[in-house]
């Protein structure tokens, strides 16, 4: 009986486990031009561009291209620039505060 309740929890365990590792780490979800204005506005967002600038400024670098995502509740710009070395810059910006959250180099991410 006891190894009967000890298999049904380690059955349990991994399923737990093997489901967890299923789920991805953030949930991300980018938004289309359209949508982008309909979350701005509903949402009280800062305007795309003065995110993009703010990066351009701080990194030395040209804007490529950005986009509005939600991952994990809070609205984010992912931002794309080119630096003058040629190394491309992807980062982050909350888009209600413009804030920097996270910023790598291409060349970062592949090692």
């Amino acid at each position: 009986m006891i190894a009967l309740i000890g298999y049904f929890v380690l059955a349990s365990c991994l399923g737990f486990c093997v489901g967890a590792l299923a789920q991805p780490a953030q949930a991300n979800q980018c938004y289309s031009t359209a949508e982008t204005r309909d979350q701005i506005a509903a949402h009280g967002l800062s305007e795309p561009l003065r995110s993009i600038q703010k990066a351009a400024a701080h990194f030395q670098a040209e804007a490529l291209g950005a986009k509005l995502c939600r991952r994990d509740d809070a609205f984010v710009y992912e931002i794309s620039l080119l630096r003058r070395d040629g190394k491309i810059v992807r980062s982050l910006y909350d888009a209600k505060t413009g804030q920097i959250v996270e910023s790598k180099a291409a060349k970062e991410r592949e090692n």
